[in-house]
């Protein structure tokens, strides 16, 4: 259980800085479980038996602020923000059995087990689609949200197991898009299509040019030879464009086509992960399904990735 997940860096350990957290560390901290019984007793009269990933961390650590307070919901940079998590005791607002005791209409199958580190919002333990005894998935409902008849949740994780291992620090956020370095095959497959997609506009028109003053010679206009000496100039550009491009080591990504959209006859394709407007080269040839796998670059350029 929470292999490769380092526990004892998820907590605020020591004087903790008020100004960053609502509550204190010490309203989180319940003290050490005494014994299993403590435990039953609290599901008891909770109505819900608890995660053995939940009861696994407490037994190591009962509650407490957490250090790693951006819980990462995908690639587009979501997150959101957790203050702590509540232990399993009885007494105070910031123990589960405490933060439990008044529920509103919403939460008849929710359990609390922490709050959002901005508003009223809270983070539960969603046990609508599972049962009482079942593996219940982490949502968030912001403090906005409580006014409405059916507050739409923030689904976090499947699973508490898998929300603790989510959790990162929050200056870790501004690395939230996963990219990679690419390997040579890949990176000669992006330098080529970048190299042939930024530059056609240059190729069209060198090829324009081109015919323009063959035209003249042939025609014996004179004016018409002129552009001869700005395909000498696009040629240069050409050139130095090029060795730019073969230079560069891409960053790059793998996302899934979402949904695709059509307006006007422009089809728009609409990434999973990936917030940021991609230019996607594709070949008239290439069909693209919902599903169908993009390599993406951190310059914009999004490729249909077949293997």
């Amino acid at each position: 259980m929470f292999e490769k997940t380092d526990l004892d860096d998820l907590w605020v350990e020591g004087e903790a800085k008020e100004k960053e957290y609502y509550y204190d560390k010490e309203d989180y901290e319940c003290g050490s479980i005494e014994s299993d019984d403590q435990i039953k007793s609290i599901e008891k009269n909770l109505g819900f038996k608890l995660p053995e990933s939940y009861i696994f961390l407490m037994k190591k650590h009962n509650g407490g602020l957490l250090k790693k307070t951006c819980a990462q919901i995908n690639r587009k940079k979501r997150y959101y923000d957790i203050e702590g998590i509540f232990g399993i005791g009885r007494e105070g607002e910031c123990s589960i059995y405490g933060a439990n005791q008044d529920k509103a209409y919403y939460e008849e199958n929710l359990i609390a087990i922490g709050f959002s580190a901005y508003g009223d919002g809270k983070i539960y333990l969603d046990y609508s689609e599972c049962g009482t005894d079942g593996e219940p998935r982490v949502i968030a409902i912001d403090g906005d949200d409580f006014d409405n008849a059916n507050p739409k949740p923030v689904v976090l994780a499947n699973n508490f197991e898998n929300f603790i291992k989510i959790l990162r620090e929050y200056d870790e956020e501004k690395e939230a898009d996963v990219k990679f370095a690419p390997d040579d095959k890949i990176h000669k497959l992006v330098k080529k299509k970048v190299l042939i997609e930024s530059n056609m506009w240059i190729y069209i028109l060198m090829v324009i040019v081109f015919i323009i003053s063959v035209l003249g010679f042939v025609f014996d206009i004179f004016i018409l030879r002129l552009p001869i000496g700005i395909d000498i100039l696009l040629l240069i550009f050409l050139v130095f464009s090029s060795i730019d491009t073969l230079k560069r080591k891409y960053s790059c990504w793998y996302d899934v086509v979402e949904e695709i959209k059509e307006e006007n006859g422009i089809k728009q394709y609409i990434l999973r992960d990936t917030d940021r407007k991609m230019f996607f080269i594709i070949s008239k040839k290439e069909e693209i399904s919902v599903g169908d796998k993009f390599l993406c670059t951190t310059e914009g350029y999004a490729f249909k990735y077949d293997k």
